[in-house]
């Protein structure tokens, strides 16, 4: 497989994110930061669905509701709001698919409605990632995906190792092949949209921890219900998620130590550096 690159690659750091940030009013409410929809956890997996859920409502999703596999335990979540029986895709701004959702019969079924629906805003990740690798169809332009190498071997049918060592060739022969937002995790996250690659700017090997894409999927959703574009989305979650680890270690903590509920706990302050241009 070849590709060139035939647009500049571009670097995302804190004075984009400062201009992608959602901003609030006074006169604002729980309307402004829109409804999203994140289908997420199976039994064993319902941690990634907390994760994911928490992550989006301390991103500033209006309305954050989660779709479970299974009797999710609810008691200790008031934070969200429990869907169930079949979703009604077009009642949400966007919608996030696959963290430790084991159903890929489901996953399936939801993806071609929604693609029969013509829904804008989706964000995929883990289980939905494989679902989509078995297959060859391309996605809607303004979905994203969200996979790291070895997810990215799987779509791509190559080595993890050959993605590795060829990070930006591969992310712009993904989103070719895909025909969508494609945010490759890893150092230095990429985003590819078909007109421009993107580097962020943020982030380091703390992150290398389960649970922490979770989050990251969450927040990409909950800028999308916020009326950021796909790229928009992609690139202020993947750049705010990576200053979390930056923040972590300049803070005096070990690099081994992170965790995916500390990403979750450091957004709130992320998100006031970005803003007041701290970073």
């Amino acid at each position: 497989m070849q590709t060139k690159v035939k647009f500049k690659i571009m670097k995302y750091s804190a004075k984009n994110a400062k201009q992608d940030i959602p901003t609030r009013s006074y006169q604002d409410n729980k309307t402004r930061g829109g409804k999203c929809l994140i289908i997420a956890g199976s039994k064993g997996m319902y941690g990634s669905a907390v994760l994911a859920s928490l992550g989006a409502s301390r991103c500033g999703a209006g309305y954050t509701y989660l779709l479970s596999s299974g009797k999710f335990p609810t008691a200790h979540h008031p934070d969200f709001l429990m869907v169930t029986g079949r979703p009604k895709f077009e009642n949400f701004q966007a919608t996030a698919i696959g963290p430790g959702f084991r159903n890929s019969k489901k996953i399936k079924k939801y993806l071609e409605a929604m693609i029969k629906q013509k829904i804008q805003n989706l964000v995929l990740d883990a289980e939905a990632l494989n679902v989509i690798a078995s297959t060859n169809k391309k996605l809607p332009k303004t979905w994203i995906v969200t996979p790291h190498e070895g997810e990215l071997s799987r779509i791509l049918k190559v080595s993890s190792q050959k993605i590795r060592n060829d990070r930006k060739k591969y992310i712009l022969i993904a989103q070719k092949k895909l025909g969508c937002v494609v945010l490759l995790k890893g150092h230095r996250t990429l985003v590819a949209d078909g007109k421009s690659l993107r580097e962020i700017q943020s982030g380091n090997p703390a992150l290398a921890k389960a649970g922490t894409g979770d989050v990251l999927t969450g927040m990409i959703v909950a800028f999308l219900s916020q009326g950021l574009s796909s790229v928009s989305a992609a690139n202020l979650a993947g750049y705010a998620h990576g200053l979390i680890a930056d923040d972590w270690i300049k803070s005096g903590k070990d690099v081994l130590s992170l965790m995916a509920s500390d990403v979750v706990d450091l957004i709130p302050k992320i998100l006031a550096q970005i803003r007041k241009n701290k970073v």
